[in-house]
C-alpha cells in the first residue's frame, strides 16, 4: 500500500464497515488501524480487541502487528528501513504524530518497543477465545461461577445421552411413540443430531398450538357411521360402479373394474371386524360425488352413479382430515415440549458436570448482555477494551452480532467498532454463519473506504475474473426475470479491484511468454439427443469422468513443460506443490487424487473421514488386545497379521508352538514394556520406523503411516486419564464405536503437502492462495438438495427454525423456497472463493455437463465468444479432448532431494521422567502417579480412610491427637501441606498449646480446607485439629537448636520443584550402591525397568538455612501407632522414605554445587534431612518425638551423584558408610548436633556478606548471606539462591 492509504485518516470512533474483497490486504489494514490506535490514541495492545475467525489468523495478525510496531519504533528513532514495504506509510504516520508535539521521538520509541514486547498480551483472539475470557474475568457480571468449567471439544456424546433420555421420557404411550418416530424416523440418533438446532435457534415454527380436543371419539364415531353405511350400501354401490364402467358412463382411465373390486373387498373385510384402525385405500377418494361427476363421460351425463355411501365416504374423509390436523398439532406440541425439556436437561447436565461447549461460550456472553447486569458488564468490557475490530465478519451469526453491537456498536455508550468482511466469501452457512446478519449489521454502520487493490494475483488474473462476473451480470440484465444475478442475492455485488503493483503478468511463463490467466476447457459435445432432437447433457458420471481426465491432462502438460524449462514461476520451474485442485466434496477429492496417481503425479488430499473409522485404528486395537492378553496366542497372531506388523498368512501358519512363537511372545513382552515406559507414541513410532520401508512401498503407505502416528498421539493423550492398559484398550474401543466424521478433532491429518499437488475442498481453501488453481467440477450442476425435516431461514421477522409440520398453515413451502435460494447463493459464493484463490493462473472445465444450467458458472461461460471478447489477453479456450492415455510422469530425477537430517545423539528407548513416587510404585503397576511426568503434590503419605472400617481407638497410640476419619488420607495430607506452604512462620512464634491460630492464619487454614473439598460443617473441626498440629510443629526445637518459627522468611523456601538429568543408570548398579550403604535392602528392582535414563523430578516441601547450613525438610501426615524413634524408623523403612530423602538431598547438593562451585562442600555445608511427622510432635516435650533427623554419608551422596552422571568408576568408590549409628541405615548419620560434620566451622552472622574464596583459609567455608537459599526449579528467583562465588 502507498503512503496515501485512506486508512491513515480514517476516524477511529464510530461504527464502520470495511468490505475487503479477496486478496486486498485486509490483514495489512487491520495492522494499520491497530498501529494508529497505539501511536495516536496511546492505547496499549491489551486495550484493543481484535477478533478473527481462526487461531491461525490470530497468530498471523499478532505477528503482523508486532512487526509493524517494531518498524514504527525504528522509524521513530530516526532509522531508515528501506527493505520494508510499509515503511513509507509508517513514516507518514510517525511524522504526523510527532508533529503534534505531544510526545518526543524517544518516548514514542520506548512506548512502541514496549507494545511490541507485550504483543503476547494483546487481545487478539477468536470469538470463542474472547467469550471465554469474558466469562472468566467477569464472572459476577456474566452470571458465571468463579471456577471455570471444562471446555468440550465435541458434545456429540453428551447430545446422544440427552437424546436417549428425552426419548425415554416422552415415549409415554403408543401415540407418543408414533409421534416421536414421525418427528425423527431414525430414532434417538436423529434427535441427537437435531438437538443443537432445536435448542439453539430462538424461534421455532410452527408455534405451539392451543389445546385441542382428543380426535379419538370424533374419529371413532365417523368410522362407525362409515362402516354401517358400507355394510348397508356397499354391495349395491359396487355393482352400480361396475356397470357404469362397463357402459362407459365413467372414464375408463379413471375408473377400472379391478381396483373397484379390490376396494370393496377390502372394505368388506374391514367392516366384518371391529373397525378400530382407520380404513385406508388409495382410491377411496374416487367415491366422492364431485369426483364421480367430474369423471362422468359426455355420453353418460345424468347417469352418474350415486349412493348414500358417498355421503358416508365424504364425512369419513373429513373426519380423517380433522384427525390428521389434530395429530399434526399434537406433534407440534410434542416438538416444543421436547425442545424445552432438552434445554433444561442440557443446562442441568453441563452445570453439574462443570462443562461447556464452544457454542455455549457465545450464548452465555450474549445472554449476559441481555440480562440484568448488562450495563455493568458493558462498562467493565469498555474499560478493558476501548475499541474492537472484527475480522471475517461475514461469517458471523445473530448472537455474535448482539455481543459486538451491545458492547462496541451503536447500542453502546461510546461506539468504537470496525467490521471487516466480504459477503462474497460467506460460505459457512452449514456451521451457522449468517450472511443476512452481516448485511443487516452493515446497513447500520458507516461505510469505510473500500479496499480496492489486490496484492495477490497477476493483473491478467484480475482481468479474467472481472470478465467472468461482468459476463454473468450482462446475462442477468438481459433476462432478469429468469436469470438471477451472479451472487443470486442482488444485495451482494462483484466489485472490480485494481492490481496492487506487487505482481506482474510475466511472473508465470509458458513457452517464454506470459501464460493465459484463465483457461476454459470446453468439453466435447454429447452424442445423445432427446425426443425434441436437442442434445442431452452428459450424465453425472460422464461429466465427472471428462472433467477429471481433462484436469489431469492439463496438470500433466504443465509439469512436463516445467521439466523441459517451458513453464516457470519467477525464476524456477513449476513444481507439483504450486498446483491446487479445488473440489466441492471429499468424494471428488478422492477421485482426483486417484486419477493423478494413475498418471504418476504426486498428490495429497484431505478426506472427510474419522481417524477412528480407519483400518489403522482397528489394527492398533488388535495390537493392544494382544499386549493386554499376553497369554493369548490367537490375539498375538491377529496382531502379527496387521499391515503394521506385516506377516502374511503363510508366516502366521508357520508359527507353531515352538521357538518361532516363543520368540514373538518375548517380542510382544518387549512391546508391552515399551508401551508402559514410553507410552503409545513411543511404541507405535518404533514399530512405524521398523516397517517404514515396507509401508512406503504400498500405494497408500504414507497415508497409513500418518494414521498410525496420529492415532498414537491420541492414545498418548488418553493414557493420562485411563487406568492402565485395560483402560487404554477400552478407550480406543469406545472411540472406534463412536467415530464421527463431523468431529473435527477426529479428522484425518494430511500425510504430506511437500512437492505434491494439493487437492483441497473449497471450504478449506478459504483464506489460502495457490499459484495455479484448477476447478474441474465447477461447471457440473448438482441435484436440487432436499431440505429434509427442518430448515433455518430468514423470514420477515428474522431467523427462524421451520419444522415440516402443518405445512399449509405454517409456511413450510415458503421456508423451503427461501432455503433453496440460500443454498444457490452459497454455491455462487463458493465459486467466488475458488476463483480468487489463484495467484498466477486459473483453469476451469465447461460444457454441456450434467445440470450445467444450475451451476453458478454457467451464466459466465454460456457465451464463450462474448466472454473472451471482454478480456482477450487474459482468457484462453481449450477445446482439445483429453488423451485416452497419458505417459507416466513419475518423480523428477533432476529434483534435489533434501538430505535427511542425521541425529546428533542417540535417544535411548528407556528415556523417561522419573520421580520417587514412580519408582516406589513401580512394582505395583497400577498407581497413576507412577506414570506421571510431573512431581506429585505433597500429602500422599497415607491411604485414604476406609469408610467401612471400624473406628480406631485413640488410646492405642502414644499421641493425644484424636483419630477422626474425616481428617485422614491423601485429601487431609494435601490440605496440611497447603497450610504449611502458605503459613507465616514468624506469626506462630510464641504460640502455646491451647492458643488459637495467630491473626490471619486461621483464614489460611479455612481456605485450605475449603479448597480440599471439605464441607462447611467440617471446617471448624478441621481448624481445631490443624491449629495445634501447625503450632507444635513450628515451635518444636529441631536438632540444630532452632525452631522453624524462628527461621527468617528469607532463609527458607517452600515447595521447591526440581529436575536433574539422569544418565543411563543400570538398576542393579543403583541397588548395589544403596544396599552397600544399608538402604532399601529389601528391594530387588523397580518394576520391569532394567535401566533408568531421563529426568528425575520431585517437590521438596521445605528447604531452609540455619547457621550457614542447608537442610531438607518434609512434612508427613502419617497416622502411626506411636512416634518414638523406633516407630519412626519403621515408618521410614516401610514407605522407603530414605530413597525420597536421598533424591532430595542429591537435588539440593547438585544445585548448591552449581551455584557455589568450589566454595561448596557437602560434608561441611549440608546440615541434613528432617522428616517431621506432624501428628506426633509436641513442642512442650522437646524430646524429639515425631522428628526423624539424619544426614546421608558424603561417600553415598558423591557415589550416587557420579552414578546418575554416568561415571560408574566413581560410583563404585562409595564404600560402606561411616559415622552412622544403629538403627539408622548405613548410609545415614543421625543429626543432633549443630556442629556436626568434619572440618572446622565458621558461623555466619545474619546479614553478613559473602567472602571471597581467596580470602578464606584452609578448612573455612564460604559464609552465606542472609536472604539467600537454593531454588532448583526457578534458577534462584529474585533475591533468592546462593550467590555466585566472587572472583
Amino acid at each position: 500500500m502507498s503512503a496515501s492509504d485512506p486508512y491513515l485518516a480514517q476516524p477511529l470512533e464510530g461504527v464502520f464497515a470495511i468490505e475487503a474483497s479477496a486478496g486486498t490486504g485486509k490483514t495489512f489494514t487491520l495492522a494499520t488501524l491497530l498501529a494508529r490506535l497505539v501511536i495516536e490514541r496511546g492505547l496499549g495492545v491489551d486495550g484493543i480487541l481484535a477478533v478473527t475467525f481462526t487461531e491461525a489468523a490470530t497468530q498471523e495478525l499478532r505477528a503482523r502487528v508486532r512487526r509493524r510496531l517494531l518498524l514504527a519504533a525504528e522509524l521513530a528513532a530516526g532509522n531508515e528501513c528501506p527493505g520494508a514495504d510499509d515503511a513509507p506509510l509508517m513514516r507518514r504516520l510517525i511524522d504526523a504524530h510527532l508533529a503534534r508535539g505531544t510526545e518526543t521521538p524517544a518516548a514514542l520509541r520506548r512506548r512502541l518497543r514496549q507494545a511490541a514486547d507485550g504483543i503476547d498480551l494483546a487481545a487478539i483472539s477468536t470469538i470463542h477465545g474472547f467469550c471465554l475470557r469474558v466469562l472468566r474475568e467477569h464472572p459476577l457480571e456474566s452470571g458465571q461461577g468463579f471456577d471455570p468449567p471444562e471446555l468440550l471439544a465435541s458434545d456429540s456424546e453428551l447430545r446422544a445421552a440427552i437424546a436417549a433420555d428425552l426419548w425415554r421420557a416422552h415415549a409415554r404411550d403408543v401415540a407418543a411413540v408414533e409421534d416421536l418416530h414421525a418427528l425423527w424416523p431414525q430414532g434417538p440418533d436423529a434427535l441427537a443430531a437435531d438437538l443443537a438446532l432445536l435448542t439453539g435457534e430462538p424461534v421455532l415454527r410452527p408455534p405451539p398450538p392451543a389445546d385441542l380436543p382428543d380426535p379419538g371419539p370424533m374419529l371413532q364415531a365417523a368410522q362407525q357411521a362409515f362402516a354401517e353405511a358400507a355394510r348397508t350400501h356397499g354391495d349395491a354401490f359396487r355393482d352400480e360402479l361396475l356397470r357404469a364402467v362397463e357402459g362407459k358412463v365413467l372414464h375408463g382411465g379413471s375408473y377400472r373394474a379391478d381396483w373397484i373390486q379390490d376396494l370393496f373387498d377390502q372394505l368388506r373385510r374391514w367392516c366384518s371386524g371391529v373397525p378400530d384402525a382407520p380404513f385406508e385405500h388409495g382410491k377411496l377418494g374416487q367415491l366422492h360425488r364431485d369426483t364421480l361427476r367430474l369423471r362422468t363421460s359426455k355420453a353418460g351425463a345424468g347417469r352418474t352413479p350415486d349412493s348414500p355411501l358417498c355421503d358416508a365416504v365424504e364425512a369419513y374423509a373429513h373426519a380423517l382430515a380433522e384427525a390428521g390436523r389434530m395429530t399434526g398439532a399434537r406433534r407440534v406440541a410434542l416438538l416444543h415440549r421436547v425442545r424445552e425439556d432438552a434445554r433444561r436437561r442440557l443446562e442441568a447436565h453441563k452445570r453439574q458436570a462443570r462443562v461447556l461447549t464452544y457454542d455455549d461460550l457465545i450464548a452465555r456472553v450474549a445472554d449476559a448482555l441481555d440480562g440484568p447486569h448488562a450495563d455493568a458488564l458493558v462498562a467493565r468490557l469498555r474499560a478493558q477494551y476501548r475499541v474492537a475490530l472484527v475480522d471475517e465478519f461475514q461469517d458471523t451469526d445473530p448472537r455474535q452480532w448482539r455481543i459486538f453491537h451491545r458492547t462496541f456498536g451503536a447500542a453502546s455508550p461510546e461506539p468504537a467498532l470496525f467490521l471487516v468482511g466480504d459477503p462474497k466469501q460467506a460460505i459457512y452457512r452449514f456451521r451457522g454463519g449468517d450472511v443476512e446478519t452481516y448485511l443487516d449489521a452493515v446497513a447500520t454502520a458507516q461505510e469505510a473506504p473500500p479496499l480496492a487493490h489486490n496484492f495477490r494475483s497477476r493483473p491478467c488474473v484480475l482481468q479474467g475474473i472481472e470478465a467472468l462476473y461482468a459476463q454473468a451480470q450482462a446475462v442477468h440484465e438481459a433476462d432478469a426475470d429468469k436469470v438471477p444475478p451472479p451472487f443470486i442475492d442482488g444485495r451482494i455485488r462483484f466489485h472490480p479491484v485494481q492490481p496492487g503493483g506487487k505482481r506482474d503478468d510475466a511472473a508465470y511463463l509458458r513457452n517464454g511468454a506470459p501464460a493465459p490467466a484463465v483457461t476454459l476447457w470446453r468439453a466435447p459435445l454429447p452424442t445423445e439427443v432427446d425426443r425434441s432432437g436437442k442434445l442431452k447433457p452428459h450424465s453425472a458420471p460422464a461429466s465427472r469422468e471428462l472433467a477429471t481426465r481433462a484436469c489431469v491432462a492439463a496438470i500433466h502438460s504443465v509439469l512436463r513443460d516445467a521439466r523441459e524449462g517451458r513453464a516457470t514461476i519467477g525464476d524456477r520451474p513449476v513444481q507439483p506443490g504450486d498446483i491446487a485442485v479445488l473440489v466441492r466434496t471429499h468424494r471428488d477429492a478422492t477421485r482426483m487424487r486417484d486419477a493423478l496417481a494413475a498418471a504418476g503425479i504426486p498428490a495429497v488430499a484431505a478426506g472427510r473421514q474419522s481417524l477412528f473409522a480407519t483400518p489403522e485404528a482397528h489394527e492398533l486395537h488388535t495390537l493392544l488386545q494382544a499386549l493386554v492378553h499376553g497369554a493369548d496366542d490367537q490375539r498375538l497372531r491377529a496382531a502379527l497379521a496387521t499391515v503394521l506388523l506385516g506377516h502374511d498368512a503363510h508366516a502366521i501358519a508357520a508359527l507353531a508352538r515352538g521357538e518361532a512363537l516363543q520368540r514373538w511372545q518375548l517380542e510382544a513382552l518387549g512391546w508391552r514394556e515399551r508401551l508402559q515406559r514410553g507410552g503409545p507414541l513411543a511404541l507405535v513410532g518404533e514399530l512405524c520406523a521398523q516397517a517404514a520401508r515396507r509401508l512406503l512401498g504400498l500405494a497408500d503407505g504414507e497415508r497409513r503411516l500418518t494414521n498410525y502416528l496420529q492415532l498414537a498421539e491420541h492414545l498418548q493423550e488418553a493414557q493420562r486419564t485411563t487406568l492402565g492398559l485395560h483402560g487404554l484398550l477400552d478407550w480406543l474401543a469406545r472411540a472406534i464405536a463412536g467415530a464421527s466424521a463431523d468431529d473435527e478433532a477426529q479428522q484425518l491429518r494430511l500425510e504430506s503437502d511437500a512437492r505434491r499437488v494439493q487437492i483441497v475442498t473449497l471450504h478449506k481453501s478459504k483464506g489460502l492462495e495457490y499459484p495455479l488453481v484448477f476447478l474441474p467440477y465447477a461447471g457440473i450442476g448438482a441435484r436440487a438438495p432436499s431440505p429434509g425435516r427442518r430448515v433455518v431461514v430468514h423470514d420477515g421477522h428474522g431467523r427462524a427454525l421451520h419444522w415440516k409440520l402443518q405445512e399449509e398453515a405454517s409456511g413450510w413451502e415458503r421456508a423451503c423456497e427461501a432455503w433453496l435460494q440460500g443454498e444457490r447463493a452459497e454455491n455462487a459464493r463458493l465459486l467466488y472463493v475458488g476463483l480468487t484463490r489463484a495467484r498466477d493462473a486459473l483453469w476451469l472445465a465447461t460444457g454441456l455437463f450434467y445440470n450445467h444450467a444450475q451451476s453458478p458458472l454457467w451464466t459466465m461461460v454460456s457465451d464463450l465468444d462474448a466472454l473472451v471478447a471482454r478480456a482477450p489477453d487474459a482468457i484462453a479456450i481449450d477445446a482439445a479432448p483429453p488423451p485416452a492415455q497419458l505417459p507416466w510422469l513419475g518423480a523428477d530425477e533432476k529434483d534435489d532431494v533434501p538430505r535427511a537430517r542425521a541425529p546428533k545423539r542417540p535417544l535411548a528407548s528407556d528415556w523417561w521422567v522419573y520421580s520417587f513416587t514412580q519408582l516406589a510404585n513401580a512394582d505395583a503397576g497400577h498407581d497413576l502417579s507412577s506414570a506421571a511426568t510431573q512431581p506429585a503434590p505433597g500429602g500422599r503419605d497415607e491411604p485414604d480412610p476406609d469408610p467401612d472400617a471400624a473406628p480406631t481407638d485413640a488410646t492405642d497410640t502414644d499421641t493425644d491427637i484424636d483419630v477422626d476419619p474425616r481428617f485422614g488420607g491423601t485429601r487431609f495430607g494435601v490440605v496440611l501441606h497447603e497450610v504449611f506452604e502458605h503459613a507465616d512462620f514468624a506469626a506462630w512464634q510464641g504460640w502455646h498449646a491451647g492458643d488459637d491460630a495467630p491473626a490471619g492464619e486461621r483464614r489460611k487454614i479455612t481456605e485450605a480446607l475449603g479448597k480440599g473439598g471439605y464441607a462447611a460443617a467440617d471446617i471448624d473441626d478441621g481448624v481445631a485439629l490443624i491449629v495445634p498440629m501447625v503450632g507444635h510443629t513450628l515451635n518444636t526445637r529441631l536438632p540444630e537448636g532452632t525452631t522453624l518459627a524462628a527461621v527468617p522468611d528469607a532463609h527458607r523456601r517452600p515447595e521447591i520443584e526440581f529436575q536433574f538429568a539422569l544418565a543411563p543408570t543400570r538398576v542393579d548398579a543403583l541397588l548395589s550402591l544403596l544396599h552397600r550403604h544399608g538402604l532399601l535392602t529389601g528391594r530387588q528392582g523397580f518394576g520391569l525397568r532394567r535401566r533408568l535414563e531421563g529426568l528425575m523430578t520431585g517437590l521438596i516441601d521445605l528447604t531452609y538455612l540455619h547457621d550457614g547450613r542447608w537442610y531438607v525438610l518434609d512434612w508427613k501426615s502419617n497416622r502411626l501407632p506411636g512416634y518414638a524413634p523406633a516407630q519412626l524408623q519403621d515408618a521410614m523403612a516401610h514407605n522407603e522414605y530414605h530413597l525420597q530423602a536421598l533424591l532430595y538431598t542429591l537435588a539440593l547438593h547438585r544445585w548448591l554445587r552449581f551455584r557455589l562451585g568450589e566454595a561448596y562442600d557437602y560434608a561441611r555445608d549440608f546440615g541434613g534431612v528432617r522428616y517431621l511427622f506432624c501428628r506426633g510432635i509436641d513442642a512442650t516435650r522437646n524430646d524429639g518425638q515425631g522428628i526423624h533427623a539424619w544426614r546421608f554419608d558424603p561417600d553415598l551422596v558423591h557415589a550416587l551423584d557420579a552414578l546418575f552422571a554416568g561415571d560408574s568408576t566413581r560410583s563404585h568408590a562409595g564404600g560402606q558408610g561411616s559415622g552412622h549409628a544403629p538403627p539408622e541405615p548405613a548410609g545415614c548419620a543421625p543429626s543432633s548436633d549443630p556442629g556436626e560434620g568434619p572440618g572446622p566451622q565458621t558461623p555466619n552472622p545474619a546479614g553478613s556478606a559473602p567472602s571471597s574464596p581467596r580470602e578464606e583459609g584452609p578448612g573455612r567455608r564460604t559464609p552465606n548471606p542472609a536472604g539467600s537459599a537454593p531454588s532448583p526449579a526457578s534458577g534462584g528467583g529474585p533475591g533468592w539462591g546462593p550467590p555466585e562465588p566472587t572472583k
